[in-house]
């Protein structure tokens, strides 16, 4: 398959209310998080703004009933940014959640692609 050949992508986003919950963009954040351990490097990574990825981890921890990310402010040891325990089972029932549903989209798929130019 060539780079420009037709490809499926699927986006899922939890949605509360009129807030997005958790998608993909926060679980990549947190998958960054698992590696870096800094909020700061993970925005840089991620070419965001730490603002933003600030802004992103507060709407992930009040939107759940436990925080997914815990915070240390800086200091003689420096701070860091860690993705909880229950931050790491909300990031594995997404990708879950994710695999299983492109793999029921699979066969639809197959079909549809036979309809796309490319």
């Amino acid at each position: 398959m060539t780079d420009n050949a037709p490809a499926l992508k699927v986006r899922l986003r939890i949605v509360n209310g009129e807030e997005d919950a958790f998608g993909p963009g926060k679980a990549q954040l947190l998958e960054s998080l698992l590696s870096t351990g800094s909020l700061n490097r993970t925005a840089a990574d991620m070419r965001m703004s730490y603002v933003k990825a600030l802004a992103l981890t507060r709407t992930m921890n009040t939107q759940f009933t436990k925080p997914l990310v815990a915070r240390a402010r800086g200091g003689r040891q420096g701070g860091g940014t860690q993705v909880t325990d229950f931050g790491r089972k909300v990031l594995a029932e997404y990708q879950a959640m994710s695999e299983a549903t492109e793999k029921a989209a699979a066969p639809s798929w197959r079909r549809l692609r036979k309809f796309l130019r490319g």
